[in-house]
Order: C-alpha cells, then structure tokens, then sequence
C-alpha cells in the first residue's frame, strides 16, 4: 500500500472509530426515546435541536473551521490560532444570549429559555476545541472526545429519563453535561492551558480566520434551511406530532450520512496534503470512483431492509416515517456526493464556494416546502430536501471544475443514480412484489460495480487473515 493510501486508511480508521461509535449509541437510543415520548413531545426536542443547529455556528462565527483548517496549512502557528478560537469562544457565551430571543418566536416550545441557551453554548464551546485537536491532527483524541461526548449523553439520558423520570428537561440535561464534560477533555488533550499563558491576538491572522469563518456562517444558515428548516414548516403547517414522526424518518439515512462522513473527513487531510502532487486529479478521481460505488450499494440495501426494520425498531406511533424515507435516502446519497465535491472547496480555503452551492440548494429548498407541504404534506417535505440536495451536488459538479475535473457523469454513475431512485420509487409498491422489486433491483447495482464488490471481499479475507496470523 502506498504511503498516500496508507495516510488516508489510518484517518479513515479514526474516524471510523469514532462515528461509528456515537452514531451506534445514539441509534440504540432511538428506541428509549419512542418509548419516553409522544410524538408531540419528541417533536418538540426535534424543534429545539433544529434551532440549536443554526444557532450554534451563528454564537461561534464558525471560528472552529478557520482554527482546523488554518492550522493543517505547514507554517501554521498553532498558539497563534487557538488564542484566536479562545477569544471567540469566550464571545459566544454573550452571543449565546440570543436563544433567549429566538425561543420566543416559537409557542411551541415548553422548555425555558436558559436550557436552549446552555444546550447552545456547551455544544458551541465543545466543537471549537474539538476542532482544535483535529487542526492538531490528534484524531485519535478527537474520536475519544466524541465518544465520551456519546457514552456520557447515553447514560446521562437513562438516568434523567428512566430513572429520574424528568421527561424533556431530562433530555437537554443530559446533552449539556455531556457536551460540558467532552468540552473539558478536548481543552485538555489539546494542552489549551499552555496557550493561555501564551495568549496573543495576531490582528491579521484574525482578520484572515474570521472572513474564513463568517463566510461559513450564512452558509451553515444556508445548509440548515436545507436539512432543518422543513421540520419547522411541518410543525407550522401539519402539527408538533408529524414533526415527531418525521423527525424518526431522518434516523435510518443518518446511518449513510455517519459513513460517508467517515470517508469524507479523512479525506480532506489526504486532499490537503495532495494538494500539490502532480496526479492529484487522478487520485481524486479513483477515490470518487470507490466512494459512489460503496454509498450506491449501501444506500439501496438500507431501501430493501427499511420497512421491516422500522417495524421492530421503534414504537407502532412511529411507524410510517418509512413512508419518507426513500426521499431522504436518495437526498442523502447526493449530499454524500456533493460533499466529497466540496472538500475541493476547502483545499483552496473557497469558503465562498459553500456558501453559493449551499444559498443554490437552500432557495430551491425553501420554494418546494411553501409549495409541496400544504398539499402533500410530509412527504412534500421530504421530497423538497431530496431535490435540494441533488441541486447542490449539480450546482458543484460545475463550480469545482476550475480547480480540478471530477468525472461524476460516467455512464455507469448515471446509470447507478437512475436505479437508485427506481428503488427509491418501488418503495410504495405494496408487499410483497415491492420487496420482489427492489431485490431484482439491488442485485443490478450489485451486478454493475461486481468488480468493486470483489475488491472488498479480498479486502476483507485479507484482513481476516492477518488477524488470524497473528493470533497464531
């Protein structure tokens, strides 16, 4: 294996280690929380989460992004810009107030105005330093961080919830101690203290690190309005239990979101690194190759399973979130896309590139909801989040390419994309002659990247093999 392989299956190794974790324990909730509360309830943690989503990188100006990203560059002085992720993150505690504000536009919301603001500020404050540790590129800590972060919130959530029985209040309890507690280990492994007592402002570093990160702002509200702002219009236009159920809906596809962020993340050191080597274009190229193949597979066999999985998986109230989420799985493999293109955009620090891709998918978001929602309902929410996202992946498959070609038109791409949203649509054929459906057209896409298939099967009697080796 090459040394650039070697440096990307390490990180992805990481990273893995880490998503994998958290999203496996905040999965296995999942059914604690049908179970704790109604779908109006659980609605209403959805509202408040939805508008942390947005309120969060507005208190911290994103200045977590500018403290990794600027800390990969080789001259990096890495006191100079966590000094700067301090000094702004002490400023997010005043920012922070604002969820006082918001909150009240919302009737809807029967938690106090002080839980939003510490849920906010704990998760604002605990991703600043989190990203310290990747810009130090200490992913091992960075992954421990995290799953601290998700073991503490477990636990903390079935003492308030089951043992203490304090319902809602119980919830955000958890998450702010637990975000607290990962925000003290983060300080800690990336040895903040020593630059406390080196502290300094270098004014144009800042100047350079804050048009970075506000860029990244609006484009963050750009990205919320895409996967957050239908779950406000639903409660505004259906009611606080359908957002409940929608927001069940969003769990399954998170699971292809968890593994694209796996490969996505550690591909961005590798693309950083890359930068300058003469085949990147190449090497960029193969790894597209790999990742559409990878998440087409996945994404159609999570459409086989999903009907009888949600069957057992969560409570009979919750059930009929299956019906919405073909929309999302098939938005969810073209976010997947568009990210991998975007990673372009971070290698040349183009954070204007995030925020007019995302501005594209964020208008065309928000126009589908005020016209699909009133009559379709739910589904006509879903659906404009499925188109949003594929508008991104376009708008960027044309913007990225005056820095480098992605070849994502290949005719076995596109013929994979087609029988990913054919299996999408058979979804709605009625049992069982769907299920017969979709498996004929698993087996296709199957059947089309079979040589891709092969290389994992070795891949994986390679590894079972040293493993055996070695216990020998």
């Amino acid at each position: 294996m090459s040394q650039r392989k070697r440096y990307l299956a390490k990180n992805t190794a990481l990273f893995a280690l880490n998503t994998i974790g958290t999203k496996l324990i905040h999965f296995l909730l999942v059914p604690m929380y049908t179970k704790a509360f109604t779908t109006s309830e659980y609605g209403v943690i959805d509202l408040v989460v939805t508008i942390g989503t947005i309120l969060v990188p507005i208190i911290t100006i994103n200045i977590g992004e500018a403290v990794m990203r600027f800390a990969l560059d080789e001259d990096a002085n890495r006191n100079d810009i966590i000094s700067i992720g301090i000094f702004y993150a002490i400023l997010s505690s005043v920012l922070g107030l604002s969820a006082y504000a918001v909150v009240s536009f919302f009737p809807q919301i029967t938690v106090s105005g002080t839980l939003v603001y510490l849920y906010c500020l704990s998760q604002g404050l605990y991703r600043t330093f989190a990203c310290n540790l990747r810009g130090q590129e200490k992913l091992f800590h960075y992954a421990l961080g995290n799953i601290l972060n998700t073991f503490a919130a477990a636990a903390l959530n079935i003492l308030f919830l089951i043992t203490l029985k304090l319902g809602i209040n119980g919830y955000f309890y958890a998450y702010i101690l637990a975000n607290l507690i990962s925000f003290a280990y983060c300080v800690a492994a990336g040895n903040v203290a020593a630059t406390f007592k080196n502290f300094r402002i270098d004014k144009a570093l800042m100047k350079r690190m804050v048009v970075y990160a506000v860029v990244l702002v609006p484009n963050s509200l750009m990205w919320w309005i895409m996967n957050s702002s239908d779950h406000i219009m639903v409660t505004a236009m259906i009611g606080i239990a359908a957002n409940g159920i929608y927001a069940i809906s969003y769990k399954i596809p998170s699971i292809l979101s968890s593994l694209s962020t796996v490969f996505n993340q550690a591909w961005s050191y590798s693309a950083i690194h890359e930068n300058k080597s003469s085949d990147r274009e190449t090497f960029n190229n193969t790894m597209y190759d790999k990742l559409v193949r990878f998440q087409l597979i996945i994404t159609s066999v999570l459409m086989l399973i999903m009907r009888p999985f949600l069957r057992i998986y969560v409570q009979p109230a919750y059930y009929e979130a299956w019906k919405y989420t073909p929309y999302l799985l098939v938005g969810y493999f073209f976010l997947t896309m568009g990210t991998f293109l975007s990673t372009i955009y971070t290698v040349q620090k183009d954070s204007r590139g995030f925020l007019f891709s995302g501005s594209v998918g964020a208008v065309m978001n928000i126009c589908l909801n005020w016209l699909l929602i009133p009559v379709w309902g739910v589904h006509g929410a879903a659906f404009a989040t499925c188109i949003s996202y594929m508008t991104v992946f376009a708008y960027r498959i044309i913007d990225t390419r005056k820095y480098m070609a992605i070849h994502v038109l290949k005719p076995e791409y596109v013929l994979g994309y087609i029988l990913l949203i054919i299996t999408g649509i058979s979804m709605a054929v009625p049992v069982p002659y769907g299920y017969i459906l979709m498996s004929a057209e698993v087996a296709l896409i199957m059947f089309i990247n079979r040589h891709f298939v092969g290389e994992c099967a070795q891949m994986i009697v390679s590894i079972i093999n040293k493993v055996l080796k070695r216990r020998k």
